[in-house]
């Protein structure tokens, strides 16, 4: 499967998904620069700690995000989403 090029991540604490956007927006992946920015809230206790990833390389896995994100904090839940007909 492939991705589609974006993922989200939500943290514990809200200060290290600020620490996340300030550090990591713009960063250069392999050939694609990423852009970090908070997601829209899904419920109030995830507001201020839920980010959206957007221009992750195409095989970036799980795995990869995860040890990119969890530098700036405890991470809750992450996913990168892929394309529903090939996985």
């Amino acid at each position: 499967g492939q991705s589609l090029g974006y993922g989200f991540v939500n943290y514990v604490e809200a200060g290290d998904a600020d620490k996340a956007i300030s550090t990591l927006n713009g960063l250069k992946l392999q050939t694609k620069t990423i852009k970090v920015s908070y997601a829209r809230p899904s419920s109030a206790s995830i507001r201020d700690a839920n980010l959206y990833v957007s221009g992750l390389p195409k095989a970036m896995g799980q795995q990869e995000m995860e040890q990119i994100f969890s530098q700036y904090g405890r991470i809750i839940t992450s996913r990168i989403l892929v394309d529903q007909v090939t996985g």
